[in-house]
């Protein structure tokens, strides 16, 4: 009967994944449908990183939150919030400037549903699994990655922006009814009624480095998450979901299988060091002819994001503070949200300034500068690294 129920907890909450991934990827048309209201580059980038921005304050609360009143409490009021966004998202339809508070409520309540599920299953495992079942919990995303934009493009072909917009209530729906059959602790037990300021200094210092890093990969993820669509829409129908599909299907099978072993002690810098592969490929996307060429450089992308990304929560899941795993999490994803947030407007502003060829090739020499630095302050010795955490 255990067994039972807690195989139907891992299938619920790895549907819960798969349901907010989707409701992520079928609004990536969402920069394309702003920019035929005649809006700046500039205008929506800040529109698509506002829910990043949202996402970001509200998966620390959601952290602190789920440490006092238990995951799935912490979930379903985020269900709740996600769901009066979906209907502005509607709204947007007939008012465009109405995506702002879409984006917000969006933000804020899929911080919350994504992080009770997620820290359930990782205080659920011992220390040295932490990593590699935060990897696990992405996979339906990298699937929704792939099928998403196909969705998107499908919906909208038939019934226009209203055909996503709806499937992202649907969504909800759909992740509400699941919470509702988990069971609820409304204390954990053994929780501490720390500040969130007390709880901060124990868990930033250690985490200081991977923070950084994490944030790092988020500003340079944003570039393709919010101007893919406007970038290659000239190339044709299918454009973006080669790229998505070969994204997808390179993190779902290198997270599958090499990543396994390289997740684990000084295997882990190799794995991060192939996002300087990851950066290379970002600056080749505007100069993709031909749909297969971008599901090429998809595919590169996502294998290097499917080993990089364990690799990184192993680092930062041995600096975890015990008493405060939620928070620290929290803390940890959240600076990820924040790169998201800022670096839609700013490579709008890039954009705007010298087009959109730009905009990747700035992004891709980013990562790849910022990886090689993360590498470096590896090898340091611990006296001189002690000074960077």
């Amino acid at each position: 009967m255990s067994s039972n129920r807690e195989g139907f907890k891992l299938f619920a909450y790895l549907s819960i994944s798969t349901l907010q991934s989707l409701t992520l990827w079928v609004l990536i048309l969402v920069p394309e449908f702003l920019s035929h209201h005649g809006w700046r580059t500039q205008k929506i980038g800040w529109a698509m990183g506002m829910f990043f921005l949202i996402y970001l304050f509200s998966q620390i609360f959601s952290g602190h939150l789920a440490d006092r009143i238990g995951n799935v409490p912490t979930a379903l009021i985020g269900t709740g919030v996600a769901l009066l966004g979906s209907v502005f998202y509607w709204i947007a339809l007939w008012w465009p400037n109405a995506i702002f508070s879409a984006r917000i409520l969006h933000g804020a309540g899929s911080a919350m549903v994504s992080s009770g599920a997620l820290f359930h299953l990782v205080r659920a495992v011992p220390q040295e699994l932490k990593g590699r079942v935060m990897g696990y919990f992405g996979l339906p995303g990298f699937v929704m990655m792939g099928i998403g934009p196909l969705i998107a493009e499908t919906l909208r072909d038939s019934w226009g922006m209203a055909g996503p917009f709806t499937l992202i209530i649907v969504n909800f729906i759909g992740v509400g009814f699941i919470l509702r059959y988990l069971p609820r602790p409304l204390s954990p037990k053994g929780s501490r009624r720390e500040t969130f300021q007390q709880i901060f200094k124990k868990n930033f210092p250690k985490l200081k480095p991977v923070v950084f890093f994490s944030f790092v990969f988020g500003f340079s993820f944003s570039s393709w998450h919010s101007f893919l669509a406007p970038t290659v829409n000239w190339i044709g129908v299918g454009a973006i979901s080669n790229f998505g599909g070969g994204y997808g299907a390179g993190a779902f099978l290198t997270r599958l299988g090499i990543s396994t072993r390289i997740d684990t002690g000084k295997k882990r810098m190799i794995a991060i060091s192939s996002l300087i592969l990851y950066g290379v490929g970002l600056a080749l996307i505007p100069h993709a002819i031909y749909s297969w060429q971008l599901g090429l450089i998809g595919l590169f992308c996502g294998m290097s994001h499917g080993v990089y990304y364990p690799a990184l929560s192993s680092i930062a899941a041995e600096r975890f503070h015990p008493l405060h795993t939620g928070s620290a999490m929290s803390l940890y994803l959240s600076a990820s949200s924040l790169g998201m947030f800022l670096g839609p407007p700013l490579w709008g502003f890039v954009g705007d300034q010298s087009g959109y060829v730009w905009v990747f090739r700035a992004a891709g020499f980013f990562l790849i500068c910022s990886t090689g630095a993360f590498l470096m302050s590896r090898s340091w010795s611990p006296a001189r690294r002690l000074l960077w955490q």
